[in-house]
């Protein structure tokens, strides 16, 4: 049995000639170009900064396009004066130590701890628990 490959070397036998003549010819054209010497040789192309911007005129294009955007959307269209807030009624000291106060009993009254001379006194997690199921 043959293998794929050797098929497709006898299918493919009968263009060998083509290509070798073709081989031939181009081998031929390039004998008969002229040999370029160093004088006649073009030089290296320089590059300079108008060749670099051309090369990236359209990614610059597109990023001027986007900060172009970025500026129209960032102007602020309103003519109207920023509002200014209310003055809040902010309550006195004095309320406010005893607004602390209350809060600081009611606090206490919830989780059933002691003040004793200024010492905050707690009672262990269990005994509040228990007199929470007792109420």
């Amino acid at each position: 049995m043959k293998t794929p490959r050797e098929f497709l070397f006898d299918r493919h036998r009968a263009a060998e000639p083509k290509l070798d003549s073709l081989r031939q010819k181009t081998v031929a054209r390039f004998a008969k170009a002229p040999a370029v010497n160093s004088r006649t040789r073009p030089s290296a192309p320089r590059s300079s900064w108008r060749d670099l911007l051309l090369s990236l005129r359209w990614h610059l294009a597109g990023l001027s396009a986007a900060w172009l955007i970025v500026l129209v959307l960032n102007i602020d269209h309103s003519q109207a004066p920023s509002p200014v807030l209310a003055k809040q009624n902010i309550p006195s000291p004095q309320q406010l130590l005893t607004a602390l106060r209350e809060n600081r009993r009611q606090v206490l009254e919830l989780t059933g701890a002691r003040v004793v001379a200024g010492v905050l006194e707690a009672r262990p997690r269990s005994e509040i628990l228990a007199a929470m199921k007792i109420a």
